[in-house]
């Protein structure tokens, strides 16, 4: 499946994010890299993309600010019409429930607001090239995992997703989500020491069906593409897990 366009892609900089623009640019996508702080992984990313023969720009951001993700949409369109946004943004500051009215509202804002303010500046695009969203989630959705603060947020995105996928359907835009469990990445090594550190049970107590326990970020990124590309799925939650959520 072949994406035609500019690619936009939040979190860019890190492993995952990073991962996504790859793909996308192999699937023909000029991308548009959205970063924090990270400009070296954001200039990894984008030479990833450029070895695929793909334009790629980098823009710093903030996707909390409203200010700040329209400009990361002014910058995407500049590379071309837009087609795909995928926020990828996301942060985990684990800790136990004491500590979690202090940490609840930087996760909802950067993991819920975040995906809400740049899609809202993305759409008007989107509807002219009929295209799509993808949302990364996790299965801290749908098991309770890591804390309860980063368990909210991504519970969150899965109603983004699915009430915009009800609201753009009429105008040919896609949304959908990936929900990946445990990915070899740093931020997932932080959550295990802080997992263990707590005795909490979260999804690293839990088997997938597979014999190993980590997907790889290119892994997410396949899933991504899948899920930008294919023209007749939309509101479609797809787990990358290893069969971790089966019931």
């Amino acid at each position: 499946m072949n994406i035609e366009g500019t690619a936009l892609v939040t979190g860019g900089s890190g492993s995952i994010g990073r991962a996504i623009a790859a793909e996308l640019a192999g699937c023909g996508a000029d991308v548009a890299i959205g970063y924090h702080s990270d400009k070296d992984g954001a200039r990894r990313a984008a030479e990833a993309v450029e070895s695929c023969g793909r334009d790629a720009t980098i823009v710093q951001a903030d996707v909390t600010d409203d200010d700040d993700a329209s400009t990361l949409v002014e910058r995407a369109t500049e590379l071309g019409e837009l087609s795909v946004l995928v926020n990828a943004a996301g942060i985990a500051t684990p800790g136990p429930i004491e500590e979690a009215p202090d940490r609840i509202d930087r996760a909802l804002s950067t993991n819920v607001a975040g995906v809400v303010a740049v899609s809202a500046a993305a759409v008007p695009s989107l509807r002219e090239t009929s295209g799509a969203i993808v949302n990364v989630g996790s299965v801290a959705a749908d098991l309770g995992t890591v804390d309860v603060t980063y368990a909210a947020s991504k519970a969150g995105v899965v109603g983004v997703t699915r009430a915009l996928a009800r609201e753009l359907g009429p105008d040919g835009v896609r949304v959908s989500a990936v929900s990946p469990g445990p990915v070899d990445t740093p931020m997932d090594d932080e959550i295990t020491e802080s997992l263990e550190a707590r005795r909490f049970r979260g999804h690293h107590t839990v088997d997938t069906l597979l014999d190993r326990y980590e997907a790889t970020p290119e892994e997410v990124a396949t899933a991504v593409r899948f899920l930008a590309a294919h023209e007749f799925v939309t509101g479609e939650i797809l787990h990358v897990d290893g069969g971790m959520t089966i019931d």
